[in-house]
């Protein structure tokens, strides 16, 4: 499976390519898509649009990983990075990608193992999990190859869980197979010897007339 994961910003939006196979989990791309503030919005919203498509084009993904806006006190920043996530988003709706939305926080538990896990150890982990021989730069692509691992992870954690809930049905469909056959075999020896003292009865019987 191949993921594309995506940090949205209207500066900066970091993209990330992570190819899995099986367990495991490794980078194959990343950048960072920039624009600058003094362009037109509608000229920054198209860069974003162009270049993540060219992303696509390139590298196949079937996956998106998206961090979701959190909207906190500077809403002004909030809006343009919705911008700007509308514009990466609807390149990826037009391959045909399936999207996964993370929060900042279930990336950063999915990765690192903890929520309140800072930016270095999440680099780290980046590193780590992917067998990179160097820290991610920038920082945006590093978030984007973060929210590809949380995807893979979440993905591989659903797939096993299918997998169990598959092996739990299968036992259970056997133990019920098994059941009625034992059933199947008490009133088989019940008729048996139904018919084995019916048969006895008759010839005792004959013998007392």
């Amino acid at each position: 499976m191949i993921i594309l994961g995506i940090d949205p910003g209207l500066a900066h939006t970091g993209w990330g390519i992570v190819e899995t196979r099986g367990a495991l989990c490794r980078a194959r791309a990343y950048g960072c898509v920039t624009t600058k503030a003094a362009e037109p919005i509608d000229q920054r919203l198209g860069k974003i649009f162009a270049e993540i498509s060219r992303v696509i084009d390139t590298y196949h993904p079937t996956q998106l990983a998206i961090e979701k806006i959190f909207f906190g006190e500077n809403t002004r920043s909030a809006l343009a990075t919705a911008h700007a996530r509308g514009a990466a988003i609807v390149a990826c709706s037009q391959a045909g990608l399936e999207v996964g939305e993370y929060t900042p926080m279930q990336i950063k538990q999915a990765v690192v193992g903890t929520g309140a896990a800072d930016k270095h150890q999440v680099i780290y982990m980046v590193r780590t999990v992917l067998d990179l021989d160097h820290d991610p730069h920038p920082d945006h692509a590093a978030d984007a190859l973060a929210a590809a691992v949380c995807h893979a992870n979440l993905n591989r954690t659903k797939a096993l869980s299918r997998l169990a809930a598959g092996d739990a049905i299968h036992e259970a469909e056997q133990a019920q197979i098994a059941l009625a056959r034992e059933e199947a075999r008490e009133v088989t020896a019940a008729a048996t010897a139904a018919n084995v003292a019916r048969m006895r009865e008759e010839q005792n019987r004959r013998s007392a007339s």
